[in-house]
């Protein structure tokens, strides 16, 4: 009898998006929609390589990402999430979109390019509980985090969770108050008059 050697596994930071648009509320039709997920996609892609990360794979609206770390994830997710406030401010309100953000650190196993694992379950579990507008991270991002953040992370309550159980603790990080906005527009403006197709 064979037995197969058990896969590797390495601890990372996997990181979710989800984008939907504001209040909820979906967008008037089709096309619209399908702009904004690639307008989402070229976002990604343009901040990714800064922080280190990888793009795993691309989701129907959003994307599995990993990360080395904590704080690499969560500096990526910070970012993503003001530029996307800022594009937001430049476009049209039938335009706008708000994105979910959840993060944990776990063990996964990689397989054709793909990962699988807890931490894979439960950082989709974060994200999928996060708020729009939101960056939901497990505790043990928080705690790598929690000394280089301008805010500390706020633990989430059972009100916050909607008696959601999962078997780590979840925190809420907060954006920076914002500073100069003109390189934030400026980038903006540039990712978006070279838009192009997205995979």
């Amino acid at each position: 009898m064979v037995v197969e050697a058990p896969e590797p596994r390495k601890l990372s930071a996997i990181l979710f998006t989800g984008i939907e648009g504001p209040g909820r509320h979906p967008w008037r039709d089709d096309a619209l929609q399908q702009l904004l997920r690639e307008e989402h996609a070229l976002l990604v892609r343009e901040l990714l390589p800064r922080h280190g990360g990888r793009e795993v794979k691309r989701l129907e609206d959003g994307f599995l990402l990993e990360f080395e770390n904590g704080p690499s994830a969560v500096g990526f997710g910070l970012e993503l999430q003001r530029t996307l406030e800022t594009r937001n401010e430049v476009v049209a309100a039938e335009r706008r979109a708000v994105l979910r953000v959840g993060v944990h650190l776990g063990m996964v196993v990689h397989r054709d390019g793909d990962v699988f694992g807890e931490g894979v379950n439960l950082a989709a579990r974060i994200e999928a509980l996060a708020r729009p507008g939101t960056l939901y991270v497990s505790e043990t991002v928080a705690r790598q985090v929690e000394n280089s953040l301008a805010r500390p992370p706020v633990k989430l309550g059972r009100g916050d969770m909607k008696n959601i159980r999962l078997p780590v603790a979840v925190y809420r990080i907060d954006p920076e108050e914002r500073g100069n906005r003109v390189p934030w527009l400026s980038r903006m403006r540039r990712l978006l008059g070279r838009r192009g197709p997205a995979n």
